[in-house]
């Protein structure tokens, strides 16, 4: 076997223990949020699916210093919040005033180490805290039904619907 066939062979293992040890740490991390395993989809980071996500987030909404620009989104509501409480009851009041019901969303966190998860908006509700605690900012959003609901670390959550729609 020559060397570049060597090197080639152990860049593909290298990459599936890569594959493989980010898929258990996400699998932990869901156990960890308390949301069962069978009922999240795991995109992992720099994966197609992972990818269409954050491209569909990046350019549906204007963005500014690593959070959406509310103010150039028609019809958003922002509101602020100063404690976890707080800011489940805002998460639970803007679901049910957009009529957000139960449709499969999207989470994903501010660091591109985290998967983006794809889970029933009922999962999203009864886990909040301890998705928000997990990274500093936190994306909710559904790109069929075309909405985001951004939770911000400095305390604010917003709603809106994507501005080239």
């Amino acid at each position: 076997m020559e060397a570049s066939e060597r090197k080639v062979k152990l860049a593909q293992k290298l990459a599936e223990f890569r594959t493989r040890s980010q898929l258990e740490a996400a699998q932990k991390l869901l156990i960890e949020l308390g949301i069962p395993l069978e009922s999240c989809d795991i995109f992992l980071p720099k994966t197609p699916d992972c990818d269409r996500l954050e491209t569909w987030l990046s350019k549906s909404f204007p963005w500014s210093f690593g959070q959406i620009n509310w103010t150039q989104v028609k019809g958003s509501i922002c509101l602020n919040w100063h404690s976890y409480d707080e800011v489940d009851s805002i998460f639970h009041q803007l679901c049910q005033s957009q009529q957000l019901g139960n449709s499969v969303i999207n989470a994903m966190w501010f660091s591109a180490h985290h998967p983006v998860l794809e889970m029933q908006m009922e999962l999203v509700r009864a886990s909040l805290t301890k998705i928000l605690v997990e990274d500093w900012d936190t994306w909710v959003f559904d790109p069929a039904a075309g909405w985001c609901i951004e939770i911000y670390h400095e305390g604010s959550i917003c709603y809106g619907k994507p501005v080239n729609d």
